[in-house]
């Protein structure tokens, strides 16, 4: 859930997810309908189609347990090296690394002299340079202790130099380039109407929990004012949600229905 959305927001769904599915096997056995009605609202749908099909297929092999090693955990749908090395250190107490943004910036800093705000190491370099650095006891608290400071200290702006623990060793502390003001300058996204596409998908999964309706019947209901000529548009956004698994389209020409997948 915490994957490119906010921790806040994650919160006021994550008590309601789990008392929903409060086990792996709860969720397997969940229809997908279920499982984006209980999402909706969080965005970025693929990542609960992911979350579903991980527990359908632990489930089914693993008698719906959390296999241990990365090894085993690469293997599962939605599960990268990050994420594997997160579950087998939190979960698991393996002693190992783990990098994420705030890891990845901080180790640039601490070991370069750093001249931009954006510049960081590539990421293999600093997979191996976490590994030789991780203490031999206690990694998981080592590793959140690397976040926390990445999150609230060594943070990617206006790093609170002053008060970090570490500032003696580190090679870009008070950095003039930390001084320099730079634009964010937002990915353009597409849109429709002045309206982000992701923000339509998002009406389209909500209105079809309620039931399923025609295309045209979808336009009426998400885009104010949508004119038979919006059809075209409508139908590119339905047919790559339908590549995606997260709709059904049943039928043909103007009688197609469009529905939750199930």
């Amino acid at each position: 859930m915490a994957q490119q959305t906010q921790v806040r927001r994650v919160a006021v769904f994550y008590t309601g997810w789990l008392r929903t599915f409060p086990t792996l096997s709860a969720l397997a056995r969940a229809s997908k309908a279920d499982v984006l009605r209980r999402w909706s609202g969080l965005g970025y749908n693929s990542r609960a189609l992911r979350l579903h099909a991980l527990a359908k297929q632990l489930s089914e092999n693993n008698g719906g347990k959390i296999p241990r090693s990365i090894e085993e955990l690469l293997k599962l749908p939605g599960i990268g090296k990050y994420t594997a090395h997160a579950i087998a250190s939190f979960a698991f107490g393996a002693e190992v690394p783990v990098v994420d943004v705030n890891v990845r910036r901080i180790f640039s800093r601490v070991f370069w002299n750093i001249r931009s705000i954006h510049d960081v190491r590539p990421e293999k370099e600093i997979w191996a340079l976490a590994a030789r650095t991780l203490p031999r006891k206690k990694a998981a608290e080592w590793n959140q202790a690397l976040m926390d400071l990445g999150a609230l200290v060594c943070t990617a702006r206006n790093p609170q130099c002053s008060s970090c623990p570490i500032i003696s060793m580190c090679a870009s502390a008070f950095s003039k380039a930390f001084e320099i003001k730079y634009s964010a300058k937002k990915k353009a996204e597409p849109s429709f109407k002045g309206i982000p596409r992701r923000i339509y998908r998002g009406r389209i999964l909500k209105v079809l929990h309620e039931k399923p309706l025609t295309p045209l019947q979808l336009g009426q209901r998400i885009v104010e004012r949508f004119h038979p000529r919006d059809m075209t548009w409508i139908m590119r956004v339905l047919e790559a949600m339908e590549r995606e698994m997260l709709i059904a389209i049943r039928g043909n020409g103007v009688g197609k229905i469009i529905c939750i997948a199930q």
